[in-house]
């Protein structure tokens, strides 16, 4: 494991902030799951996620470090439909909790290692 490894912290903050846009579009479209003349909106964010994996960081100075990028992940293409299903909404957002939540915690263990190899204590 390398000391610091900035271009995972980075990938895990951008898969957070995609995570936390598709469940905002999961809730609005539960949200008016019962108004006929609302259209759903998207909620698949995957293409979003590869774009902000795949840009790579400005370099300000010759002797800063690189922003590696990992590989590609899968793209899932879905057309939005006329009404919204709630089951199907409902099994997203699950889904797309559980994801959150691994992220989530993957960063934090992440952060406590950091925090661990700077001042040597360990924390719980």
């Amino acid at each position: 494991m390398k000391l610091f490894e900035f271009e995972k912290i980075h990938l895990y903050k951008k898969a957070l902030g995609v995570y936390d846009k598709q469940h905002k579009a999961i809730a609005r479209n539960v949200a008016h799951a019962h108004d006929a003349t609302y259209k759903p909106v998207q909620t698949d964010f995957s293409d979003e996620l590869v774009n902000a994996v795949n840009a790579r960081l400005k370099k300000t100075h010759e002797r800063h470090m690189n922003a590696a990028g990992p590989g590609e992940f899968p793209t899932l293409d879905r057309d939005t439909p006329e009404k919204v299903d709630i089951n199907k909404e409902m099994g997203e957002l699950a889904v797309n909790q559980i994801r959150f939540d691994f992220v989530a915690r993957i960063l934090n263990k992440t952060y406590k290692s950091l925090n661990t190899s700077i001042t040597g204590k360990i924390t719980s």
